[in-house]
């Protein structure tokens, strides 16, 4: 499997998404990717602001940007929030 099917959470427009990440990237790349993602998904509600923060909402753990996806706890059903 090369990606996996989470469920971000973005407060600023108080709206979920379900998307799929590569899980053979770092999570900076990652969180690049989101946020594209939502900008295009949003219709241009959420803005892209240059400080994001990719946390795993049922633990509070903040992933950092040099760690690959799959060194971390995210699996196919992890809810994520971006701040």
């Amino acid at each position: 499997m090369n990606k996996v099917l989470v469920t971000v959470y973005v407060p600023l427009i108080e709206q979920e998404y379900n998307l799929f990440i590569p899980v053979n990237r770092k999570i900076g790349l990652v969180k690049k990717i989101l946020v594209n993602s939502i900008v295009e998904l949003s219709d241009g509600a959420y803005m892209i602001d240059t400080e994001i923060a990719l946390y795993n909402k049922m633990t509070n753990q903040e992933y950092k940007d040099d760690m690959f996806v799959i060194e971390s706890d995210i699996r196919n059903g992890t809810k994520l929030i971006l701040l």
